[in-house]
């Protein structure tokens, strides 16, 4: 195994990786293109952006701490695993089908602490197996890159049906001067009933583009502005980011 040290802080080409922070500590098999079970696309390699983003939530483990997490598009799974490591209560790893073998094989290799489950953005079948409304954390990391304004929709209505009233989609990408696609994504949200707000992500200096992170939360029906997220713990509600991280009227709790 090897440390994800390479270009831009990201090693492509090892077919393992490992993830280190705090006490949490996961490895990844990852299918680079001279592999024969790559799968084009992104989906069976690491991306800066997952690295990023697991950096985030062990900082913020709270976020998804005894929560109800869903990873869309999971590709090699770290993000989701990192969210398992941190206490959820339990995390659906989902992407489609031909990423699936991977990341059984991951969830596998750390425990078998998250599920692993087929959806295709959009498909009510599929939401619905998964369990529509009832998840408190959507992930989701670079699924923002160069795509349709439909695919767009798929991915924020498949969002929006997943969460539960009160619960929080965060969706972490790399900026790539991709205007049209961003464009897509927060017209598409708003269309889908999430209010929708970002926050720029800490990153090296060695990193050539901008990361951000997405925070989506339903707007009720019948209002004009967004009710405050509110995640619950078992015990007590708990704000488990600083007002400056999330807008007054979408903070997870």
């Amino acid at each position: 195994a090897t440390s994800m040290a390479g270009i831009h802080n990201i090693d492509q080409r090892s077919p393992l990786i490992r993830f280190e922070q705090d006490s949490v500590c996961i490895e990844c098999e990852q299918f680079g293109a001279s592999h024969s079970g790559f799968v084009p696309g992104t989906s069976s390699v690491i991306w800066p952006s997952a690295k990023l983003f697991s950096e985030y939530l062990c900082a913020n483990p709270s976020i998804v701490q005894g929560r109800q997490c869903a990873e869309l598009g999971a590709g090699i799974g770290l993000v989701g695993l990192v969210a398992a490591a941190l206490q959820a209560e339990r995390v659906v790893l989902t992407d489609m089908d031909a990423g699936l073998p991977l990341l059984k094989d991951n969830a596998a290799r750390n425990g078998g602490l998250a599920h692993v489950a087929e959806l295709c953005w959009g498909d009510d079948a599929q939401i619905d197996a998964l369990g529509r409304g009832t998840f408190d954390v959507v992930l989701a990391t670079d699924v923002i890159c160069h795509q349709e304004a439909d695919v767009m929709e798929q991915l924020t209505r498949t969002i929006a049906q997943l969460l539960r009233p009160g619960g929080v989609g965060l969706v972490c990408y790399e900026f790539r001067d991709d205007w049209l696609t961003a464009s897509y994504f927060q017209d598409a949200a708003k269309a889908a009933g999430l209010h929708v707000d970002s926050e720029t992500l800490p990153a090296p200096d060695d990193m050539d583009d901008d990361f951000f992170v997405y925070t989506l939360c339903l707007v009720p029906e019948a209002e004009s502005a967004p009710a405050p997220c509110t995640v619950a713990g078992d015990d007590a509600v708990q704000e488990v980011l600083s007002a400056s991280d999330f807008p007054s009227s979408c903070r997870l709790l």
